[in-house]
């Protein structure tokens, strides 16, 4: 199994039983024109801060220590994904060892096939993928936006918001956040958060973020112009830009896309489960908007199969006994609102119908590119895309 940056959800390449290929030494990043040449082994922290050298970015997520082959085998999404699109459609080449030991390059005039599933088929399905060239976007600097409410009103902070990230401008995207915090912190209580970066000025973010301050009575509405790095090192919640190669945190998760707004009676479920958890351990719930950029993908055009969502969830909690009851159970009780698709790169060693939830209607060219490159499985873990 491949290991980037280890933050495998369900710990597929820390070991245990399997032979691992760590690639982190294979960390350069050269960029050259419009486009920038990443090693395998390269950090989204490392890639940010190489590429805001040259006044450009790549679309990653906001995990410094993520490693960016990870992040683009499984798609990538993040920050700038609804102005840029994920991490894989901005994929214009790689090399990649294959199971029979020949390094081929890909894109898409070449190994065609293996270049599309390599955009969205999830890392450690195909090969052992050295570097990528990545196309390239100035940036200079963004806005950014925090909206709290009180815990009373996250009911209709979320049915705001729902009807408003996924259909916002290209350029914004948002994310909300309920989260019953550590009992053990001062003055600790469940919060309801709203944030996004806005690639414009800071003068449009008053009319922009409209529906959503003008939803309840918020108790803080931020916002702010940072360079792109700086931002990076904001949505990373690091202290500084040092401190944003520091050690991972460890929780479980789970994960969905929603295609149709949550009605009222989803929307009380969430809250009411978040509320729950306060006093009593760690329990939380992202919402990230999709649309824009993310969704005028065909769903064929490349692996990555989730173009027509709303926002996808993502459910944390710590690992003990307790707390994961209570992710099975709040998973369990969302059934009948969710669209039955989950992120790849937040895979989940739990979900029974990965096979569709991941991939969809591109499972079954994922699994012919699969029997061509590596028909004896050689490349495999349990939740690893099989030969047809």
């Amino acid at each position: 199994m491949p290991r980037s940056g280890g933050h495998s959800y369900g710990g597929y390449s820390s070991g245990d039983g399997v032979v691992v290929a760590d690639v982190s030494r294979l960390n350069q990043v050269k960029v050259s024109g419009s486009r920038a040449t990443v090693g395998a082994g390269a950090n989204l922290f490392g890639v940010y801060a190489a590429a805001s050298n040259h006044g450009v970015t790549i679309p990653g997520g906001s995990c410094p220590t993520v490693g960016i082959a990870g992040l683009a085998l499984g798609g990538g999404i993040g920050y700038s994904a609804r102005h840029f699109g994920t991490t894989a459609d901005n994929l214009a080449r790689l090399q990649i060892v294959t199971a029979d030991g020949e390094l081929l390059v890909c894109d898409a005039s070449h190994h065609s096939d293996l270049f599309w599933a390599c955009r969205g088929g999830g890392g450690g399905n195909f090969g052992i993928v050295t570097d990528f060239t990545f196309e390239t976007h100035p940036v200079s600097t963004v806005s950014t936006y925090e909206i709290e409410w009180p815990w009373a009103q996250a009911a209709p902070a979320l049915a705001a918001w729902q009807l408003f990230a996924p259909h916002a401008p290209d350029a914004l995207f948002s994310v909300l956040d309920l989260i019953a915090t550590d009992p053990s912190a001062p003055g600790a209580r469940a919060h309801v958060v709203s944030a996004g970066q806005y690639f414009g000025p800071e003068s449009d973010l008053p009319s922009l973020l409209q529906p959503l301050t003008s939803t309840g009575t918020p108790i803080r509405i931020t916002t702010g112009t940072l360079s792109f790095l700086d931002a990076v090192v904001h949505w990373a919640g690091c202290r500084d830009a040092a401190t944003c190669t520091e050690a991972r945190s460890t929780f479980a998760a789970k994960s969905d896309y929603v295609a149709a707004p949550l009605p009222a009676a989803a929307i009380s479920t969430v809250v009411n489960a978040v509320a729950a958890r306060q006093g009593h351990g760690r329990g939380a719930i992202y919402f990230d908007a999709s649309g824009g950029a993310i969704n005028r993908v065909p769903k064929a055009a490349t692996a990555f199969v989730h173009r027509d969502s709303l926002f996808s969830m993502q459910y944390t909690s710590g690992s003990d006994d307790a707390s994961l009851t209570w992710l099975a159970n709040l998973y369990a009780q969302l059934r009948p609102y969710v669209s039955g698709f989950a992120y790849q790169n937040y895979i989940d060693p739990n979900l029974r119908t990965w096979p569709h939830a991941y991939y969809g209607a591109n499972l079954r060219r994922l699994e012919a590119v699969k029997r061509k490159v590596d028909p004896h499985g050689f490349f495999r873990f349990p939740q690893s895309i099989r030969p047809a």
